[in-house]
């Protein structure tokens, strides 16, 4: 039996496996925007806690985001030394991001600030959020759990024909910068 008003037929379903879940889930829903629907301290909704936990640790929370259903899950401690090397992992466990998520925001400066007072990181030294030739305005960031995210505001509609021209504009302007004209 599937659970009301959990994800539904056609709406993109994403897991992140983190190592910290109900800061994760504070993390996606202050900074994010996020819906909490649940969360909990069970292998699943109603069962009892996972053995070796310790008490009321927050082991998965579902979440809603722009329209796609967000399920973070505490990464499995056993699987470091499972079988296959290629098991899931955080991005933290496994030494590496593994996805980017892109998301449209109403305000990408003010999103991109609160990530970063809330512990996440720009991909990039000395990056920031930049306005793109394709008409976003947009940034890249870690959150503190290793997940890699492009958050975007739609600053113009732009022709596809327009792309090229703009590009090169682009490209010329990074080379003048850099001394290279």
């Amino acid at each position: 039996m599937a659970i009301p008003g959990r994800q539904g037929i056609g709406q993109l379903g994403v897991t992140l496996i983190v190592q910290q879940v109900a800061a994760a889930a504070d993390f996606y829903r202050d900074v994010l925007g996020a819906e909490e629907v649940d969360r909990g301290a069970a292998a699943y909704p109603g069962g009892p806690p996972p053995a070796g936990l310790p008490a009321g640790e927050v082991t998965w929370a579902e979440l809603r985001l722009a329209g796609a259903h967000l399920l973070v899950v505490r990464e499995n401690p056993r699987w470091r030394e499972a079988p296959r090397p290629d098991w899931p992992r955080s991005p933290i466990a496994a030494g590496a991001p593994s996805t980017c998520l892109t998301l449209y925001v109403d305000d990408v400066d003010a999103v991109y600030a609160r990530a970063l007072a809330a512990g996440a990181s720009p991909t990039a030294r000395n990056s920031g959020v930049e306005d793109g030739y394709w008409g976003d305005r947009m940034v890249q960031f870690h959150d503190p759990f290793g997940h890699v995210w492009r958050i975007m505001t739609r600053r113009e509609d732009v022709e596809v024909a327009d792309l090229p021209g703009r590009y090169e504009a682009l490209r010329q302007a990074h080379r003048a910068a850099r001394g290279l004209g």
